[in-house]
């Protein structure tokens, strides 16, 4: 009688081991999925966080490219061009028939923007005299040279907008 108690306890307790195991084997499949969002080298750091509760919110539907339904458009006006250069053809380039007056001239505004202009960077040497009459040093002065200032007046508007 003993033996069967034993036995029965031993039981209840393996069963609740398999039940525990399954539970925790359970568990674990899901943290390593939670996981391999974040481990994953081919996940860009934009879809690791936020993205898949967002899809599963949603039902997975993506909106529609482009602009909503009444959304009202601007465009960016042309501006005005500083150069006009014609390009015209002689010939056909595949069998070189002269091709005469176009039939329609087609525009088209490109604007460029220049390279940046290299800093210029200007010495002044200028010559101190002693006055003759009242012995007072004296600084030739040109209009160009900023007055106390390490920059030139343009150089300084460009460092208040910048």
């Amino acid at each position: 009688m003993q033996d069967e108690r034993v036995i029965k306890q031993l039981q209840d307790s393996i069963d609740g081991l398999k039940e525990e195991n399954e539970f925790l084997k359970a568990r674990i499949k899901e943290l390593e999925a939670r996981l391999a969002k974040y481990e994953n080298a081919h996940t860009p750091p934009s879809l690791r966080r936020g993205r898949n509760r967002k899809k599963e919110q949603n039902g997975g539907e993506r909106g529609k490219p482009g602009q909503k339904i009444g959304h009202k458009g601007i465009t960016r006006p042309h501006a005005k061009p500083d150069k006009q250069v014609e390009v015209t053809a002689d010939r056909c380039p595949d069998c070189g028939t002269e091709l005469g007056n176009p039939i329609r001239i087609e525009s088209k505004i490109i604007e460029e923007i220049p390279e940046p202009q290299p800093i210029i960077v200007i010495e002044y040497k200028i010559a101190h005299y002693r006055c003759p009459c009242c012995h007072r040093e004296v600084a030739a002065n040109d209009a160009k040279l900023p007055q106390m200032k390490a920059y030139s007046e343009t150089t300084q508007l460009h460092r208040r907008h910048y």
